[in-house]
């Protein structure tokens, strides 16, 4: 598997090793050859899933480890509210311990998984994360809407173009 961020780009290969190379965060050099994610690798970490978005990396493995690491101002790094929004090397998502991820979408400002809930172990894993529900996303959509109609109302009228006489 690829992928590619806006800034780096990540490699998994077959044995579930990660390779990654650019950079993702705003202070340091950039990585200019693909490099080996070793705090992975030397860990015996099997990776199944990669993401990268504007800023953020995300590695997830077969035993239901979830890494991310890079700038995620926004909370999409996946660490929790009072934990750092950065970090400059893998961390742990603790949220997602023992949640199998088979894959991951990173964009700009927000972070999306798929996550197994196939039997009692996922269906316990799962309980810990916070989950959007469709109801949630009706309300959200109502409110932009209503934003929108909203909009022009505050705009000024436009002044008439006085016709030409010929």
């Amino acid at each position: 598997d690829a992928v590619a961020g806006s800034n780096c780009s990540l490699v998994r290969t077959k044995n579930g090793h990660v390779y990654y190379v650019g950079k993702h965060r705003q202070v340091g050099e950039a990585t200019m050859r693909f490099t080996l994610i070793d705090a992975l690798a030397n860990n015996s970490h099997n990776v199944v899933a990669i993401g990268a978005g504007s800023a953020t990396v995300f590695c997830s493995t077969k035993a239901g480890v979830t890494v991310s690491w890079g700038m995620g101002s926004h909370g999409e790094l996946g660490y929790g509210t009072g934990e750092n929004k950065s970090s400059a090397k893998p961390k742990f998502v603790n949220v997602l311990d023992s949640c199998l991820v088979s894959a991951v979408a990173c964009g700009m400002g927000h972070t999306l998984f798929l996550i197994s809930n196939e039997d009692a172990e996922d269906a316990k894993a799962l309980k810990k994360v916070p989950k959007v529900e469709k109801d949630d996303i009706a309300q959200f959509v109502e409110q932009i809407k209503g934003k929108k109609s909203d909009a022009g109302a505050d705009e000024p009228a436009k002044k008439k173009q006085k016709s030409k006489k010929k």
